[in-house]
């Protein structure tokens, strides 16, 4: 039950924002920012790509869902995934040009991902336990955040 609700919230919210992607300049820009889950500081960003390039990076098709890790695990990564709005009509203060989508957590010595949908984006009393699953990453998601962080060290 969870799981279903969880995947109909995460269409719901893929639909609106892949529907809204296109315009006249193309896709949207998407920025993707690590942070180190225990030093809460940026370790490395990727900003202006693509949607499909963001796609790639993520390699999500290959990644399988299982159960949440064990009280042990560790948080490693924070990787946060904006893109940027749509624009509108009504300016707010402070408006910024990105918005915050999903978050995911990695773990340490695990191939276990936290995927969390932004709860702003649903504006509901939506528990967040129904808004977050736990995956098991690709090789290829692995081996291009590696590649983004030790491109960042240099």
């Amino acid at each position: 039950m969870k799981k279903a609700l969880f995947l109909c919230v995460v269409a719901v919210i893929l639909s609106a924002l892949l529907t809204s992607c296109v315009s006249q300049k193309g896709e949207k820009l998407c920025s993707i920012e690590v942070s180190d889950a225990a030093e809460h500081i940026r370790v490395a960003v990727l900003v202006q790509q693509d949607q499909s390039d963001i796609t790639g990076f993520f390699d999500e098709e290959n990644w399988t869902e299982t159960a949440e890790p064990e009280i042990e695990a560790v948080p490693q990564y924070i990787i946060t995934l904006y893109q940027e709005k749509t624009p509108s009509v009504i300016k707010q203060e402070n408006d910024e040009a990105y918005e915050k989508i999903m978050e995911y957590v990695t773990y340490e010595n695990s191939k276990t991902i936290k995927i969390s949908v932004n709860q702003d984006l649903v504006h509901s009393a939506v528990s967040d336990e129904f808004l977050s699953v736990y995956c098991v990453g690709s090789e290829k998601f692995f081996s291009n955040l590696s590649d983004l962080l030790d491109t960042s060290k240099s």
